[in-house]
């Protein structure tokens, strides 16, 4: 059993992730940065992803959790990767 405590941080975390995600968004239509909007997102979804694996009590949910963070992490890799000056050609 999740305490009630464990639950209001975990609802913090969720409204921090859903802030990075549509900030992310929001960041690349107001810029024209594509790659900053895709880092704030991909760190979103692994923000929501721990967030869904620290208060997930199945397995289903959990495995939502992982592919979260693994998605998100690829997402931030990939547009560190492609903002880096000589990566683009």
């Amino acid at each position: 059993m999740i305490s009630t405590k464990a639950l209001s941080g975990a609802k913090m975390l969720r409204w921090s992730a859903v802030l990075l995600l549509i900030g992310g968004l929001l960041l690349g239509l107001l810029s024209g940065s594509l790659g900053l909007a895709a880092l704030a997102f991909g760190f979103g979804a692994v923000h929501l992803g721990l967030g869904q694996l620290w208060v997930s009590e199945d397995r289903g949910g959990r495995l939502i959790g992982f592919t979260l963070v693994l998605v998100g992490a690829f997402t931030v890799i990939d547009a560190a990767i492609w903002m880096l000056p000589g990566a683009v050609s």
